[in-house]
């Protein structure tokens, strides 16, 4: 059910248990892909759905739902980035995806590789003309879902790059995000970045400006904070990050040391080397306007020695 997390991990389950007692294997994928693309990460690490999604892709070949394999695998792609996992490695897997999906002629997951692939290629500084042409085709195919990715994306990028205004100018044309992926973790990080941006924003700005930018990030920011209090483990840093950056806004000195230090223990904790590596660059960036050269030239060595190790 919708907003009801624990419910939705029941009936998850439910179905697990009846498939596996029926012995269905025809079924398989597509529970997977159900259960770990849309339900389980909202109680539960992200990293755990990562065999479970290989597993279906595996048996989906195997038991001939090629389609939801497929869709097994994809998901599988997205939740490793999400993750962390190094871009190296997630962009030589998805080189070879790429043609696994063509010799299987699954033409709509491959686009799905290819916004992923593309986002990956832009973090490293690999190929950006040649990407943007390969999104800009892939949104003429008029699939609201495949755009929706590519806004994900591209919002990634901008994000890491710090590029705020132009994150807002796309959160503007992106449309109803939350709702055109509802339940998929992407729509939650999504979140977070929107308000992220909103925050950044604001803080440079004045007046009703100012005002308008901080009531949009609380705005998403409250989205997160009840998903964290229905036992969301991975959205936990993203508000910590959040509550580092409204209290940066606010002028909370202690209260910004505060949540700075505990979003990046809790990107540390659990292996989310790229959301380290930002939590101390922004805490670099609030320590070096308070004038203090020291937290913030330690942050930014840390930053860029996490940064090096996402690749």
């Amino acid at each position: 059910p919708f907003g009801k997390p624990h419910e939705g991990i029941e009936m998850a389950k439910a179905a697990e248990l009846i498939l596996e007692k029926a012995g269905i294997r025809s079924s398989v994928a597509h529970t997977v892909f159900t259960t770990q693309h849309y339900c389980y990460h909202w109680v539960s690490p992200v990293q755990d759905s990562i065999g479970p999604l290989l597993k279906g892709y595996q048996i989906g070949l195997e038991a001939g739902d090629t389609d939801r394999g497929c869709w097994c695998l994809i998901g599988r792609s997205f939740h490793l980035y999400f993750i962390g996992r190094p871009l190296d490695s997630i962009q030589k897997e998805l080189e070879v995806t790429v043609s696994v999906f063509t010799q299987l002629k699954q033409g709509i997951v491959k686009c799905y590789s290819m916004i992923l692939l593309v986002t990956a290629k832009r973090l490293r500084g690999i190929d950006i003309e040649a990407g943007e042409k390969i999104l800009d085709s892939i949104e003429a195919n008029n699939n609201i879902a495949l755009t929706s990715y590519i806004n994900v994306m591209k919002l990634e990028v901008l994000v890491f790059f710090q590029e705020w205004r132009e994150a807002i100018d796309l959160v503007r044309k992106a449309g109803n995000i939350r709702f055109i992926l509802s339940c998929t973790f992407a729509s939650a990080r999504y979140t977070f970045l929107e308000a992220l941006a909103h925050l950044k924003v604001a803080q440079s700005a004045s007046g009703w400006k100012r005002r308008q930018m901080k009531k949009r990030a609380q705005k998403a920011k409250q989205i997160i904070s009840g998903w964290a209090k229905n036992g969301n483990v991975n959205v936990v840093h993203h508000l910590q990050i959040l509550d580092a950056e409204l209290a940066v806004l606010d002028g909370k000195s202690m209260q910004a040391k505060t949540s700075f230090n505990a979003a990046i223990a809790t990107s540390r904790r659990n292996g989310l080397i790229q959301d380290r590596a930002l939590a101390h660059e922004l805490a670099s960036a609030y320590f070096k306007a308070q004038g203090d050269d020291n937290w913030g030239d330690y942050h930014i060595e840390r930053s860029r020695a996490c940064y090096q190790e996402w690749g």
